[in-house]
């Protein structure tokens, strides 16, 4: 019960943060939280030490939980490092993975364009996730996988951003560009195209983010 009322907190307090209904610097009570939920303050910490991991929230000694401000360096910091260690493991992967691997990242592309279609976002990260963790997990270095995975976690909320955006149309077209490439055995072409996408989420959320300023 814990588990699922702390996720339903987490879902609840996520969303707002996306559509801007918490602006960055807000600061979150847990009290009034507990008492909208009719809850203890545990599920609540909970909640919001699931979202500082996922880089939403920054929890301040004796402060309390605070929305995380993002800045355009932030935003371009993460998605260099993101392009230099994806690109790589996607280029060590060419040669592992298999023509099932190759295929279910096929079928994800296509339930990632489906779910966007019907403006379900939040479940087309778990989707978007699993996509590029296919190619990575394939890379057979586990040091790198384990980076990459953090790093992703700690910044899912710019993968989310992107998803409500027409944006994600064009990281969809990318993506069957990358499969055909490593259907090809291509490993310098999938790793430019790994780069490239990493590149394009950097720039389309960067400019998401100067819309809203201005």
């Amino acid at each position: 019960m814990s588990s699922t009322l702390r996720e339903r907190i987490a879902e609840a307090l996520r969303e707002s943060i996306i559509k801007g209904e918490l602006r960055p610097g807000s600061r979150l009570q847990e009290v009034d939280i507990a008492v909208a939920y009719n809850t203890s303050r545990t599920p609540v910490r909970e909640a919001f030490r699931q979202l500082e991991t996922e880089g939403f929230l920054q929890i301040r000694s004796r402060r309390g939980a605070f929305v995380t401000q993002v800045t355009p360096k932030d935003v371009r910091e993460f998605y260099e490092l993101k392009s230099v260690l994806e690109s790589y493991a996607a280029k060590q992967a060419v040669t592992r993975l298999t023509d099932a691997d190759i295929d279910r990242m096929s079928r994800l592309n296509r339930e990632l364009k489906r779910l966007y279609e019907e403006q379900r976002y939040t479940e087309m990260i778990a989707i978007h996730n699993e996509f590029h963790e296919i190619f990575v997990r394939a890379c057979g270095n586990d040091r790198l996988t384990g980076l990459i995975t953090s790093l992703v976690k700690q910044f899912i909320r710019f993968r989310i951003a992107v998803s409500h955006t027409d944006a994600i149309l064009e990281s969809i077209e990318v993506h069957d560009r990358i499969i055909r490439a490593f259907r090809e055995r291509d490993g310098e072409r999938v790793a430019e195209l790994v780069a490239h996408n990493s590149a394009q989420g950097a720039n389309n959320l960067i400019q998401r983010m100067q819309i809203q300023v201005n």
